[in-house]
């Protein structure tokens, strides 16, 4: 956290590490730059996030305290995968973006419930005793917060388990399509050497993920209007998210 803002810092040192965490502070700008159109519509994401979260902070019923918490986290896993993907670690971006439908579908299935106290309780207590571990696991399951959302709104809950289910292809599980994304076979002399990228900033694989991550936050702001539908349409944030779902096609159009 950078506590004084006019504080300069001294330049990375050699090390492995030093070079690995500059290289991928470079990546992340010069990605702002190469994908112009795609960052922009980052920002109007973010923004978005922002908005959501400041009008849902407005009603402060105690029910949906932790339904606001869980929220907040989605939008905060959304950023760290934008981070991750625009640094050339798309594979590590994707069990983030997991986490960030998981949060949603907890908060919605929390914040609908007739009696969300009692729901918020039993997630709030998961840790005070073996029974109370197993009532948890056995209410948050990800069927019984999946089928929440499919109850209220069965054609976003399908797309943001399209979405889920990419997660894991793409890297949320160590699959095929996550893991061999960055191999690379080199040729050199006759000698074949297969090469494994931590950072690999491939225009395509981060283009792919953050359209990915870009759908997933839209996913989660959907769920945000069924926690708090009144309130977001009087802020007008359901004609901006509905204008978020229209940019996406024209936005990532032949692969930009």
């Amino acid at each position: 956290m950078r506590d004084k803002p006019e504080q300069e810092l001294p330049p990375w040192e050699k090390d492995p590490l030093s070079s690995f965490l500059a290289n991928a502070a470079f990546n992340e700008r010069a990605s702002s730059v190469n994908l112009p159109e795609v960052y922009l519509l980052l920002k109007r994401v973010h923004a978005t996030f922002d908005c959501v979260a400041t009008a849902i902070e407005r009603d402060n019923r105690e029910e949906l305290c932790v339904p606001r918490i869980l929220l907040f986290r989605s939008q905060s896993a959304f950023l760290a995968a934008t981070r991750l993907t625009m640094s050339g670690q798309a594979f590590e971006a994707a069990p983030i973006l997991r986490a960030a439908i998981e949060q949603a579908w907890y908060a919605l299935h929390i914040a609908r419930d007739p009696r969300p106290l009692e729901r918020s309780n039993v997630w709030l207590q998961r840790h005070d005793s073996p029974s109370a571990m197993n009532a948890c696991k056995h209410e948050f399951t990800v069927a019984n917060v999946r089928d929440t959302h499919r109850s209220l709104d069965p054609d976003a809950a399908k797309i943001l388990q399209q979405l889920y289910d990419s997660t894991i292809d793409f890297g949320g599980h160590p699959n095929p399509k996550g893991i061999l994304a960055s191999l690379r076979r080199v040729d050199e002399g006759g000698a074949v050497t297969y090469r494994v990228g931590i950072l690999n900033p491939d225009p395509l694989l981060m283009t792919m993920t953050l359209k990915m991550a870009v759908e997933v936050a839209i996913g989660v702001l959907r769920v945000g209007q069924l926690i708090a539908p009144d309130l977001l349409k009087v802020e007008g944030l359901d004609l901006t998210i509905e204008q978020l779902i229209k940019e996406v096609p024209r936005t990532f159009a032949d692969g930009k």
